[in-house]
């Protein structure tokens, strides 16, 4: 039965392809079928390769096939027949003699069923894809995920032969050209035909970017104008054959009256057609004699003016002259594709991708899309940012303390965290969680009494809206700010990582404008006030220096055991090149003094005389209790709630991080 089938269908093809013109079908969806084509039928949950197997004639059309991300095969489902072909595979259906008119494809299952042609029209309509033109060969590609699953092909054929030949021009007198490069040389209203491949970076309305690599591997950009025919998908690549006519239109270079455009052969990845990052460059591509005209561009940190009504705007830039120069680059910007424009904010920074452009002789970029910087997070300003450039914290901080005095206004924040993503060196493959201290930051109101008081009865600031200039980051880091910051409501606030430093102890290792807790005995030493490590014998002095309405309690004093809450600060620049991390922790001690230290009380936690010391406030136990609940004699590594108990039965408890 099978061998009759077969012999008939054979018979069938033979007689269609005696005429002018024919109709060939190539079933993959029975064993009958692939069998008439010359295949094997495969076994079940297997499949035959057509490259493999080659090429098969049927009624004088020949199919061929290019294997994509897996083998384009025939596949047997338990008895269900498909031809499938993966990402990037393809078949390719050709005559030797006449012309193909027409392809019906039949799909056998429509989730994935995404083909291009090579040339002619091809569209698809649920499970029916249909292919128009004349050709002798016509590519079908997969550019969709997975696999597309065919059931059949139906082709039909002329003799008539094919109404345009791929290898000559459309015209043998007109102009040929072969690199985008040259159009500007051509006389306004010289038609061409353009002889290479070119692919698509961007498509809007009439408006067709396109990019060329020339044999070095060099990206060369261009604009066609005019209805083309096609709607093309980023990364197309367009067949060489077109033609048009080249334009000037009030400086820009164009190629207009845009015809013979055939469908994508091809999808690139979208690494070719992605924008080349010119941060920090807005100065050279803003220059018409540059030549960044219709390539696609995209710069980071950049500030923008507000959107007038004719959708003009301006790009700033905080960039560097040649001698290193601070200077502002600017560039004008155009909102010609109509995109939905921020509210824009002096302070912030935004991200923006477009098509640069020129316009009697101004280059110009049309926005693909604006994005407002998400921030940066508080340890990358630390331990890479740099003073005077703008900054906005993409972290939730803690407001532990302030201060008004001599130095300023100034808001103690922290992001307290214990472990971040470093990924500095990202790009040579280094990246990954790392323990780590909290960072922090003094907030400087510039003077502003209405921010201070806002900021200092807040407990949390939310991320995002923490935006300043940054100052002095190698010795007492701190943000000028340029804009409120909002408050962030927390159901409970966080127990704040305070550092307790001990002189006794001989240790300290503060942050610049850390807030933390330190304990040693008040003396005057050659009439300055100074914490000392121990009574009457002076090991470790620390430079001292009074919050104002603390003065009088201390003054009178002398020799007393102190615990103060204070903000530290460093009076030498941290060292950058410490093999710790991190690395600005300084602790070196000079003589009998932190002289890289001058500690500022904000809160006097407790206080004893030398009698009261003496008579037994001095310390008699301290335990360490994990976040977990666990007690012992020895710190826990990270993290430990420190419970010192003192002779008179008193205690304090404070969170301190072991290093």
């Amino acid at each position: 039965m099978n061998r009759i089938f077969s012999i008939f269908l054979m018979a069938v093809l033979a007689f269609s392809a005696s005429m002018a013109a024919s109709v060939v079908t190539f079933d993959f969806s029975t064993a009958e079928g692939i069998t008439a084509m010359g295949y094997d039928v495969p076994e079940p949950s297997a499949g035959t390769n057509l490259t493999q197997a080659g090429p098969v004639t049927v009624g004088g059309v020949t199919l061929s096939a290019t294997d994509g991300a897996t083998a384009t095969r025939i596949w047997n489902s338990q008895g269900s027949y498909t031809l499938r072909i993966y990402v990037d595979g393809s078949i390719t259906l050709s005559v030797g003699e006449g012309s193909i008119t027409g392809i019906t494809v039949n799909a056998a299952n429509t989730s994935n069923f995404d083909l291009i042609a090579d040339v002619g029209d091809y569209s698809a309509d649920g499970a029916v894809g249909a292919w128009t033109g004349s050709a002798t060969a016509v590519t079908l590609t997969h550019v969709g995920s997975k696999n597309a699953q065919v059931a059949s092909l139906v082709v039909t054929t002329s003799g008539d032969g094919p109404e345009v030949d791929p290898e000559d021009p459309i015209d043998p007198n007109i102009c040929k050209l072969d690199s985008l490069q040259n159009l500007a040389s051509l006389e306004d209203g010289t038609p061409f035909q353009f002889m290479s491949d070119v692919y698509v970076n961007y498509q809007w309305h009439e408006n067709l970017w396109v990019m060329q690599l020339d044999a070095e591997g060099n990206a060369i950009a261009g604009i066609i104008y005019g209805d083309t025919g096609k709607e093309y998908r980023l990364g197309s690549v367009i067949p060489a054959g077109w033609t048009a006519v080249k334009s000037t239109f009030r400086s820009l270079v164009e190629a207009t009256e845009p015809a013979h455009f055939a469908n994508a052969k091809d999808i690139l990845s979208e690494d070719m057609y992605s924008a080349f990052d010119c941060t920090g460059y807005v100065n050279e591509v803003a220059d018409p004699e540059e030549g960044w005209t219709n390539y696609k561009v995209s710069f980071d940190g950049v500030r923008l003016s507000e959107i007038d009504n004719r959708g003009m705007f301006t790009i700033y830039s905080d960039e560097t002259d040649i001698d290193g120069t601070p200077i502002e680059a600017t560039m004008t910007g155009f909102n010609k594709f109509g995109i939905e424009y921020p509210e824009v904010d002096d302070t912030e920074r935004y991200s923006i991708e477009g098509m640069m452009s020129i316009y009697n002789g101004t280059m110009e970029l049309f926005p693909i899309s604006i994005t407002s910087d998400p921030g940066t997070r508080l340890w990358k300003v630390l331990y890479a940012g740099e003073d005077g450039a703008q900054y906005k914290l993409n972290d939730t901080l803690l407001v532990v303390a302030a201060s008004d005095a001599a130095d300023g206004k100034l808001i103690y924040v922290t992001d307290n965290v214990e472990q971040v993503y470093y990924d500095l060196y990202a790009d040579w493959g280094y990246a990954e969680w790392m323990a780590w201290y909290p960072d922090w930051i003094a907030l400087d109101c510039s003077g502003d009494e209405e921010l201070f008081a806002a900021l200092t009865a807040q407990q949390a600031l939310a991320p995002g809206t923490i935006k300043g200039k940054l100052q002095d980051r190698l010795t007492n880091p701190r943000l000028v700010l340029n804009g409120t910051p909002q408050p962030l409501a927390m159901e409970e606030y966080p127990m704040v990582t305070l550092f307790d430093y001990d002189l006794s102890q001989d240790h300290l290792a503060a942050l610049g404008h850390e807030v933390g807790r330190i304990e040693g005995y008040f003396y005057y030493k050659d009439g300055v006030p100074c914490l000392c490590s121990e009574q009457d014998t002076v090991v470790v002095k620390l430079n001292f220096d009074y919050a104002p309405e603390l003065e009088a309690q201390m003054a009178s004093k002398q020799g007393y055991q102190f615990a103060l809450l204070s903000v530290f600060k460093l009076d030498e620049v941290w060292d950058e090149n410490a093999q710790s991390a991190p690395a600005r922790r300084i602790s070196a001690v000079a003589d009998d003094y932190f002289t890289n230290y001058t500690v500022y009380p904000l809160q006097i936690l407790s206080s004893s005389s030398v009698s009261e010391v003496a008579s037994g406030r001095k310390p008699i136990g301290v335990k360490y209790v994990s976040p977990s609940g666990v007690s012992s004699s020895a710190p826990h590594d990270g993290v430990n709630i420190v419970v010192t108990t003192y002779g008179d039965g008193s205690t304090t408890t404070v969170k301190r991080v072991v290093k």
